[in-house]
């Protein structure tokens, strides 16, 4: 065990500081093992994160959920929904929430606020409905095998975040089969979901 540790630079000198410390012959295996692998553990985590932010598109947002619960600029009802959505439970439920409200009202913060916080357990993807369609489109017109994988892969989404879907009409039939299939992929129109979708909408409460 101490030449696997040992081929680890990090734990090597982890394991060197725990050994000439005062506290060592205290320390039980269980708190042992902690003080060796947790920050290794803590870095596979971070990193773990970091991935599913980018696989996101949201790496490097600055969202966070606890501005929008406690936020004096904006306002969302019913009260205490952004706590009761933070907790992720609709996830595990697999139900699905839209969003609504003016212009400017918060809702795209909020969506990404809580894909940002999701990614730290579930699998995430967050895209403008406009520009993500017209994408989806044309990848389906000029590599068919490519947006077949794309959609394949939705089905192993645990959320997925379409902000402004209605910000203008959808009215080119292609756009609106990609749409229709990606809603199908993610079972967002079943009442009993197995994945959880966001609809984050321009139309006034």
């Amino acid at each position: 065990m101490l030449i696997s540790i040992s081929k680890n630079i990090h734990m090597a000198a982890t394991l060197d500081k725990v050994y000439h410390s005062e506290l060592f012959l205290d320390l039980d295996h269980l708190t042992l093992m902690s003080e060796l692998i947790g920050s290794e553990y803590a870095d596979i985590i971070s990193k773990r994160v970091n991935n599913r932010l980018r696989h996101a598109k949201l790496i490097g947002c600055p969202q966070t959920i606890e501005e929008c619960q406690y936020s004096i600029t904006r306002e969302y009802l019913p009260t205490g929904i952004t706590d009761v959505l933070s907790s992720m439970a609709f996830i595990r439920d697999g139900l699905n929430i839209c969003i609504l409200g003016p212009s400017d009202s918060g809702k795209t913060h909020l969506a990404k606020a809580l894909g940002i916080a999701a990614c730290n357990n579930y699998k995430v993807e967050y895209h403008h409905c406009e520009s993500y369609l017209e994408g989806m489109v044309s990848l389906k017109e000029t590599d068919y095998k490519k947006y077949n994988r794309k959609m394949t892969l939705f089905a192993k989404l645990d959320l997925l975040v379409l902000d402004d879907l209605l910000l203008h009409t959808i009215t080119a039939e292609r756009e609106i089969k990609v749409l229709f299939s990606v809603l199908e992929k993610m079972n967002i129109p079943v009442e009993c979901s197995t994945s959880s979708g966001w609809v984050v909408s321009p139309i006034p409460v």
